[in-house]
């Protein structure tokens, strides 16, 4: 995949967190500026042209991304499919770094 169609599913990731944290009944605002967050350094990403991304913004992004997962990770059904965003989109930014 190219560096933009891995940024691209990163970010589609996390967009279905930040659409799974509106469809949740017990509404959780922390993880939702987390996934916020993760979604704007992504963007930021998917910005820039494709030959000015580096190996470091990609570990810097993953890092944040696995910091957001382990601190939203508390178990429950309801922040379950935060994390799951969040790890999947960190597995799309981990393959990037591979191709990098």
């Amino acid at each position: 995949m190219s560096i933009k169609s891995q940024l691209t599913a990163s970010r589609d990731f996390l967009m279905a967190g930040m659409r799974a944290s509106a469809r949740v009944s017990t509404q959780n605002p922390q993880a939702e500026k987390v996934i916020r967050a993760c979604l704007d350094m992504v963007e930021t990403l998917v910005r820039q042209p494709a030959e000015n991304i580096t190996v470091s913004d990609v570990e810097t992004t993953l890092n944040v991304l696995h910091r957001a997962a382990v601190e939203l990770d508390d178990e429950t059904p309801a922040t379950s499919a935060f994390v799951a965003s969040i790890k999947n989109a960190a597995g799309r930014l981990q393959s990037l770094r591979t191709e990098l």
